[in-house]
Parts: C-alpha cells; sequence; structure tokens
C-alpha cells in the first residue's frame, strides 16, 4: 500500500491536469476561431452639444462650481436652493471671482432632455412658467430651433432627474470631492456625438393595449433611463435616453422590444459556433460566463483563478441576454450559464435578472436538471453542476422568434432528461400560464379574442366556439379585463409537456343560432337566448320586432326596410 498509493495519486493528478490543459486549448481556440458577426454599420443617434452649460443648485454650490470650470467656459447660473454653507471659509472669495455671472432665480424647476437638449422650466416671481434657455439665450441662436442647454450640472441637494440612469450630459454632484475633474470631463461633451440605436420595436407585436384594454407593462417597470414612454396607447422609446441596458428587451414576453446591438439571432448563431467549435478541439463540459464590455477587465481577473472551461460571451450589457438564451445555450451543450453583473449595476435591471432567474429555476426543475445550471455569476461559489452531463442537443442555432427559441430549447431538454409531467409553478408575474373559463357565464362574444396580442385565445371559425393555446399565453390579463361576463381567469403556470402545451384546447362550443328567414348561422344560440331574456319585456321588442332578433344582420335590415315600404306614412315615425 505505501507504494501503490502514491502511484494512484500522480495518476490522477496527471489525468487532471491533462484534462484542464485540453480544456486551455480548447478555449483558446474557440474564442480564436469564432467571429463575432455583429453589425458592422449599426443604426445610430446623434448628440449635438455647443457646450452651454447650466448650473443648478444653491448659489454658494453652483458659483463655487463656476469658478472652477474650464477656461472659455460661460455657464448659466440658476438658483433653486439657499446657501448650501454659509460659514464656508472660500465663500468670499468665490463670490469675488464669479461676479460677472448672474445669477437667475426660478421655483419648482424641471428638467427634460438629453445632451445638447436640456429644457428646464420653472416659474418665476410673477408665477409664469416660463423656459429659462429661452430667456437666457439671444433671439439669434433661437431662431436656429428651439434654444436649449447642452449640458447640466446639478449641485441641488436632490437630483432634478429621480432616475436611477440619468441622460448623457446630465451630472448630480452630491460633494466637492474631484469637483474640478467631473466638471471638466462633463464640459469636454462638445461636438458631435453618435451612439448605437440598442433596440428594435415591433408595435404590431406589443401586449401594452388594445382597443383600450390596458395589459403587459413589463418593458415600462424595468427601464432604469425612463426612455420608454405610453403615448396614445403604444409604447415608444426614446432612442436619446435609451443608455443599451436591455431590460426592457429580457423583459418583454413577445419579443416586441428586441436587442439589436446586436440581434437575438445574430448572439444566438455565436453561442452556438463558440460551443461548437470548443467541442471540436476536445473542452469538456463548458460553462459560459455573459458579461458586459465594461466589466471585461475585472471578469477577466477573477476568470485566471477558475478552470479553463469558462467561456466568456463579451455583450454590451449583461441583461441584453435573456431567458431564451440561456436555455438556448444549455441545448448547445453548455454545461452551465453564469451571468455577470458589476457593481454600478442598476437596482432595476438587477431585480429583473433575479426575477428571470428564479423562472429560470423552475423551467429547469421541469426539464429534468438543476437550479445552478442558470445563476448569477459568482466566482467564489466553486465548480457548478456537478453529476450533470451537457449534451449538444441541436444541430443548429435557432432562427425563430423569442418565445419560440425559449420553448424550443425547453423542448429539447426536456425530453433529453425525461423532464416532469404535471404542470409548474411559476413565480408571480411570470409570462406563462392557462386560461380558465367559467363556461355558464361565458356568452362568446368574442370579446376576449378581440384584445389578445398573441393569439393564445381565438375563435374556432365555423361554429361558436372559443380555443386556446397554452404556449402562447403571455398572461397579459387583457382577455380578464375585456370579458364583460368576468369568465375568465388567469392561471400562472407551465406546462411542461410540449404537445400539451402546444395543444389547441376548445374552452367552450356550442350550436349557432341559426336565422329563421335565410337559415345563416349568426351568433351563438346561448347569447340570443339571453338577449330575448333581458327584452322580453322591453315596448321595443314587441310582436315583430322581437322576432328580428332571431334574424341574421342582413335579414333583420330587410325586414324593417320592409315594413316601412307596405306604409309609407310610418316612416314620418321613425
Amino acid at each position: 500500500m505505501s507504494i501503490e498509493q502514491p502511484i494512484t495519486t500522480s495518476v490522477t493528478t496527471l489525468t487532471a491536469d491533462g484534462v484542464a490543459a485540453r480544456n486551455e486549448r480548447a478555449r483558446a481556440h474557440a474564442l480564436q476561431h469564432t467571429v463575432k458577426t455583429d453589425n458592422l454599420i449599426p443604426a445610430t443617434v446623434s448628440y449635438q452639444s455647443q457646450g452651454r452649460l447650466l448650473l443648478v443648485g444653491p448659489e454658494d454650490s453652483i458659483r463655487r462650481a463656476a469658478s472652477l470650470l474650464p477656461k472659455g467656459v460661460m455657464p448659466t447660473l440658476l438658483v433653486t436652493e439657499s446657501v448650501h454653507d454659509a460659514e464656508a471659509a472660500d465663500l468670499e472669495a468665490i463670490f469675488e471671482a464669479t461676479a460677472t455671472l448672474d445669477a437667475l432665480t426660478l421655483r419648482e424647476p424641471g428638467l427634460t432632455g438629453y445632451l445638447g437638449q436640456f429644457q428646464l422650466t420653472g416659474f418665476n416671481g410673477q408665477g409664469e412658467r416660463i423656459d429659462l434657455a429661452a430667456l437666457c439665450f439671444t433671439p439669434q441662436a433661437a431662431a436656429n430651433g428651439e434654444p436649449r442647454f447642452d449640458l447640466v450640472a446639478d449641485l441641488g441637494r436632490a437630483p432634478l432627474f429621480a432616475l436611477e440612469r440619468p441622460p448623457v450630459g446630465y451630472l448630480h454632484l452630491v460633494d466637492d470631492v474631484g469637483l474640478a475633474e467631473r466638471l471638466a470631463e462633463l464640459c469636454a461633451l462638445t461636438g458631435i456625438f453618435d451612439k448605437p440605436r440598442y433596440f428594435r420595436l415591433d408595435p404590431e407585436a406589443c401586449a401594452f393595449t388594445a382597443r383600450g384594454v390596458p395589459g403587459c407593462s413589463r418593458c415600462l417597470d424595468v427601464c432604469p433611463t425612463d426612455a420608454l414612454k405610453p403615448v396614445n396607447g403604444r409604447i415608444q422609446i426614446d432612442p436619446h435616453l435609451c443608455q443599451g441596458f436591455g431590460s426592457c428587451a429580457s423583459a418583454c414576453p413577445t419579443g416586441a422590444i428586441a436587442y439589436h446591438q446586436p440581434d437575438a439571432n445574430t448572439s444566438g448563431d455565436y453561442l452556438f459556433r463558440l460551443l461548437k467549435h470548443y467541442r471540436e478541439a476536445g473542452g469538456d463540459v463548458p460553462q459560459l460566463l455573459i458579461a458586459a464590455d465594461n466589466e471585461r477587465e475585472r471578469v477577466e481577473a477573477e476568470l485566471t483563478r477558475l478552470p479553463a472551461n469558462w467561456l466568456p460571451v463579451w455583450v454590451e450589457e449583461s441583461a441584453s441576454l435573456g431567458i431564451e438564451s440561456w436555455f438556448a445555450a444549455l441545448a448547445y451543450g453548455a454545461s452551465a450559464v453564469r451571468i455577470a453583473l458589476g457593481d454600478d449595476t442598476p437596482e432595476s435591471v438587477r431585480a429583473l435578472v433575479e426575477r428571470e432567474l428564479a423562472s429560470a429555476a423552475v423551467l429547469l426543475a421541469g426539464a429534468g436538471l438543476t437550479a445552478d445550471r442558470i445563476a448569477l455569476f459568482n466566482p467564489d461559489a466553486g465548480e457548478p453542476v456537478s453529476g450533470q452531463t451537457a449534451l449538444a442537443l441541436l444541430d443548429k442555432p435557432l432562427k425563430g422568434d423569442k418565445r419560440e427559441n425559449l420553448f424550443a430549447a425547453f423542448d429539447a431538454l426536456w425530453q433529453a432528461n425525461e423532464g416532469r409531467r404535471e404542470p409548474l409553478a411559476v413565480p408571480h408575474g411570470a409570462p406563462y400560464g392557462s386560461v380558465e373559463l367559467k363556461e355558464a357565464d361565458c356568452t362568446l362574444c368574442m370579446g376576449c379574442v378581440a384584445v389578445c396580442p398573441s393569439r393564445a385565445l381565438h375563435a374556432v371559425g365555423h361554429t361558436p366556439g372559443l380555443n386556446f393555446i397554452e404556449q402562447e399565453c403571455i398572461q397579459c390579463g387583457m382577455c380578464e379585463k375585456a370579458c364583460p361576463e368576468q369568465a375568465i381567469v388567469l392561471t400562472p403556470r407551465l406546462q411542461p409537456v410540449p404537445e400539451a402545451r402546444r395543444a389547441v384546447q376548445s374552452l367552450k362550443a356550442e350550436e349557432a343560432a341559426c336565422c329563421i328567414r335565410c337559415s345563416k348561422p349568426f351568433a351563438p344560440a346561448s347569447m340570443i337566448r339571453r338577449i330575448q331574456q333581458k327584452l322580453a319585456d322591453h315596448s321595443h321588442f314587441q310582436n315583430e320586432a322581437a322576432q328580428r332578433l332571431l334574424m341574421c344582420e342582413d335579414c333583420r335590415v330587410k325586414d324593417v326596410f320592409a315594413a316601412l315600404a307596405a306604409d309609407p306614412a310610418s316612416q314620418l315615425k321613425v
């Protein structure tokens, strides 16, 4: 035993070292030979700034800031608060240094806009709300367009933009630490600047509202820049305010908002090829790490402490790849997916990712996999997913829409791992679920069908009836709100069995009421019976008029005009 034990340990160590070296070579090969096919000439939005700076806040603070500005910068000063520190030792000096600058005063200031297009309004001494830029700039400047400020330095106690990520060109300075340097960086934003247009919006696929019925607002709830606004019943995105966090695209259940830098199919194709090249080079159990480009230095330092089977995927923002991409990566052969979020990630974005991870955990369990297959990146958590192998289940990248890709990947994993068959309880607010119908109350008026944005609910067609497809339901709630009989109840869940989830379910079907004149089916029989009951005692629906309730729309009109033609004098009574 004293001789065999060292030999066994030596062989084991050699084998582990050999696997690590092979994985290292495979990772280098995959990263070198997998070329990203992002947009070479992406769509962009432009900002134009002439450097017109507005300093807002207590007079002592804004004058101190003005005294530290780079040479040649002539700011506009707006006093919105009382003096911050009346006992400051340099108070007299800064007022003397900025004596040539007039300080204006407005009450209840309101700021909107972005770099090159800031507008500040407030109440003057006469109680009139005025535009400060129009007051400050010459008529000649205003003739070239509406006068605006290009840059805003806010030194007030409470920021004028109460956003997790304020617009480009705005800076809230809460203290004097590095004040001169930060002001210099802000004032350097002069000229013409371009940035990518990060999103693609398909209004026809949006489930925000239909026929005045409110529905899904998931994107509005997670945008940290306030770039999304409801306008006349539709979601609109201001590309100048959007900073590309991708949370709206990840939250959107229909794919109406899609990340476009790069688009989802391009990203999916890259994941597929990266994993394929890694396997072809002999690599084992690849683990994907999704991280933002601006976190590259920190994440790469942490990767040096991890095994060589970790494959970094650099994206514009970590939240830009959503749950459909995570599951696709597993179906392409990744053993695990990790999402790296930086310390400066907005709380709304972090909360969204955590909600999506909670949904992913339910889907993973339903597919027969452990929840740690998809999680946030923690370099100290150790090696994930022990005891479960990873196989490439798909031989080509997915090219459908967001929901099609998610369920295609889930179904492949479910089938390979003999997943569960009972419905899964999903977290509150997740876009998966069923519709239960109180048949006795439903009149088949089809109000639910009229507002359903995904055709999860649809008419039978040839006879009165209501059908439902669970896979298409995003639980937006519009059908429930639109139903005049309150006969619809939403049931959050996920049916893991593909055939049952994709099947067309008949929620209700009945015979049609046929016209007593032409025999054409024109309405559900139960609806006509209910109308007859409600109008039985109405004076306008007696005798011949009552019979018209049993006619189709064409015969009803003919019957009315036939009576008028037979008795022309009766037309005077109409």
